[in-house]
Order: C-alpha cells, then sequence, then structure tokens
C-alpha cells in the first residue's frame, strides 16, 4: 500500500535577493505584474543588460583560469542580428564569449532593446575585462556560490501567508576573492578593500558582485539598497559551516567604465549637489574633461584617466556586525511589505492599491505596464523637478 508524504503544516516562502527584494525595492506594482502573475516582461531590457554583463564575466575568468591568455583581449563582436561572418577569432575574443551568452538569453527570450544598447554593453564588459580583470581574477577562489539561509518573519505566522514563522533568502554571489597579507599591495582593488578591512585578521574573503549600472547618487535609495544586498550576502556566507569570515563586500559598477551620455549628465549634477562620493579632483584632467564637456547629441565624450574610471566603479562595502544587522532588518522589512501587499490584495482584490509604483525614470521606460501605470514617474515629478528625457542605453 502506498502512502503519501506528509506535507508540512506551513510553507517556508523563498526569497531572492536580486529578483524579489531588490525588484520590489525598485518598483512594488512593476514587481507584482511581473513576478506575482507569474507574467515574464515582453521586452526585458533590464534583465538582458544585467544577465549579459555578469554572463560574460563569469566566462572570462573561466576561459582565464584555464588557458592565462594575456591582456588585453580583443573585442570582435558579431553584427546585429548574428551570425559572425569575419575572419576566425581567438577564443578569448570578447565576441566569442559575447556570443555564447546571447545565445542562451534569446533561447529564454531575452534581448537586447536595440543595437545602440547592445552596442554599450559589449563596450562595458571589454573594458570590464580588460581594466578590472587583471586586478580581480587573479584574486578569485570561487565563481557564482548559491547561498541560503531562513530568518524569522517579524510579527509572527499572522504575517506570513500560508502561517509560517519563517522565511528564505536566497542569493547568487558573483565570485568571492581570497585576500590574504601578501596579497600585491600595488593592485587598486586591494588598495580599496584594505581601507575597510585594515582591522580585519587575514585570510579573510571578499564578496564581489557586479552591477551593470552607474554607481548611484548617495541621495538615491539604491545606495543605501546597494549596501544592504552585499551585507545580507555577508551574513548568508557566514552561515555556511567551516567557512571563512568575510572581511569586505566588493560592488563594482560596470557602467562606469564607459559612461552613457546620461551618465556623464547626473555626475555633473551630482557633483554640483554634493551628491556623490566620487568625483574628479579639482583641477585634475578627470575635472577639466567632465566640465569643459558639452552634451551635445552625437558629439565627442571626454576622456578620462583609466585611474578615475576604476575609482568610479569600485565601491568597497563594510560587513562587520552593525551594520550587517542593520541590513538583515531592512531586509526583513521588505519581506514584511510583500507579504502585507499580497495579503490586501487577496482581501480587497485590487492590485494597484497595493502595490506601490515606485520606479526611477528609467525603471518606467522599459516597463511594459507604463501606459496604464496609475503613478509613473513622469507625473509623478511634474512639478519642479525637471527630467531630461532617457538617452538609450543610459
Amino acid at each position: 500500500m502506498a502512502l503519501n508524504n506528509r506535507e508540512l503544516p506551513f510553507k517556508v516562502p523563498s526569497y531572492s535577493l536580486t529578483g524579489d527584494i531588490l525588484s520590489f525595492q525598485q518598483c512594488a506594482l512593476q514587481y507584482r505584474y511581473y513576478n506575482g502573475s507569474s507574467l515574464p516582461p515582453s521586452r526585458p531590457v533590464q534583465l538582458w543588460t544585467g544577465e549579459f554583463a555578469h554572463g560574460v564575466l563569469e566566462e572570462a575568468y573561466r576561459h582565464w583560469k584555464i588557458n592565462q591568455p594575456a591582456f588585453p583581449w580583443p573585442c570582435n563582436q558579431t553584427p546585429w542580428p548574428p551570425p559572425w561572418t569575419g575572419p576566425p577569432r581567438p577564443s578569448h575574443d570578447i565576441g566569442v564569449l559575447g556570443d555564447l551568452v546571447e545565445a542562451r538569453l534569446t533561447a529564454r527570450g531575452k534581448n537586447p532593446r536595440s543595437s545602440d544598447a547592445r552596442d554599450f554593453a559589449y563596450r562595458r564588459v571589454e573594458a570590464a575585462i580588460n581594466m578590472l580583470a587583471p586586478h580581480l581574477f587573479p584574486l578569485i577562489t570561487s565563481a557564482e556560490r548559491r547561498i541560503s539561509g531562513t530568518r524569522p518573519i517579524p510579527g509572527g505566522p499572522n504575517a506570513m501567508r500560508g502561517g509560517g514563522d519563517r522565511f528564505e533568502l536566497t542569493g547568487v554571489v558573483d565570485v568571492i576573492s581570497s585576500v590574504t597579507a601578501t596579497a600585491n599591495p600595488a593592485n587598486p582593488l586591494v588598495q580599496a578593500i584594505q581601507q575597510v578591512t585594515a582591522l580585519v585578521p587575514a585570510p579573510f574573503e571578499v564578496i564581489v558582485d557586479y552591477k551593470a549600472a552607474r554607481r548611484p547618487s548617495i541621495q538615491e535609495p539604491k545606495w543605501q539598497q546597494h549596501e544592504w544586498q552585499v551585507q545580507t550576502y555577508a551574513w548568508l556566507c557566514s552561515q555556511v559551516p567551516g567557512a571563512q569570515p568575510v572581511g569586505a563586500g566588493l560592488l563594482i559598477y560596470i557602467n562606469e567604465l564607459v559612461p552613457s551620455r546620461t551618465d556623464l549628465e547626473e555626475l555633473r549634477r551630482e557633483i554640483v549637489n554634493n551628491e556623490t562620493d566620487m568625483r574628479p579632483s579639482n583641477g585634475s584632467s578627470d575635472y577639466y574633461a567632465l566640465h569643459r564637456w558639452k552634451p551635445v547629441a552625437g558629439g565627442q565624450f571626454p576622456t578620462f584617466s583609466q585611474q578615475f574610471l576604476l575609482a568610479r566603479s569600485i565601491r568597497v562595502v563594510d560587513v562587520s556586525g552593525s551594520p550587517v544587522q542593520r541590513a538583515l532588518s531592512q531586509i526583513e522589512h521588505v519581506v514584511n511589505q510583500i507579504e502585507g501587499s499580497a495579503i490586501n490584495e487577496n482581501t480587497t482584490g485590487n492590485i494597484p492599491q497595493n502595490w506601490d509604483a515606485s520606479g526611477d525614470d528609467r525603471d518606467c521606460v522599459a516597463c511594459d505596464f507604463r501606459h496604464f501605470c496609475p503613478n509613473p514617474f513622469h507625473r509623478r515629478n511634474a512639478v519642479g523637478v525637471p527630467i531630461s528625457p532617457p538617452i538609450a542605453p543610459g
């Protein structure tokens, strides 16, 4: 006689730090439509850009680890759309790696918004590989580690659908770097890390997370949200038995290596308003390059030093005890908001009233639901806040 498995009296809901927590913080209503309704975006532009950058960098690391080709690597990309019809390319050509990643994304229905967006993505991963990889790849001990852990939900079983009192947090750490006392002191990544980890005994691990985005203003919610994400990753890593301590989190903003016109306009505005932590030094060549640049369509972009571009792209996050506990409290608060919104929607039968439309202008431009959104960005900011039209691939 066959016996059925006994089910748990409740289900433990699982939340991804990127797919759920950051997506909800970005725009709760968009998160509900895409995830709550299980509707994939018809034009998943942001998904394509981020996954393309992550995929190419991971492929590049694996190829470098086995073959150790010298830098810089060539980037002969395929025309849009493929296939490539030019002369044979070496296996470490960034265009070859990009072909592999693009094929995977296309099979999942993810494509770039335009040829310009695709071109910018290739230029940015090329810069990341040739400017960052020579410093980053020698530090890496493992790539793409999947981590998870459970947390009690504040408010107890009544705050969760299904009656549970815990939820699962999951994430994928792009790379784990081992930093020791013998690390190359001339390495700019090591220098940046050591400014935060001076009192952390070596050896320790460093979580590295790539962001296919520009460095946020210190006034933007994303500035704090990215910090909480990495600090929560550090906590999840600490739950693994026998794990080395995590000394710091390293965020790498890939778009800073090849900024768009919109990025540069926002940087100048942030400098004027004292809203950025990383600006060119007064009187430096980078300072004059930025302030003498005129944002004319089709005009030349300023030329910055590699040192400045790396400084803008690298952000080291403190993952010591108190900041991590504050981050976990914030993540729990977001889970409470998601659960509360879902419960209220189930009670009232109304989606827009229970999920806030909170995306910024770039989120709204790439959103399938912007035409019937009850609170789009341009209406939220119509009075007293000038908005420049987004410029692909901004």
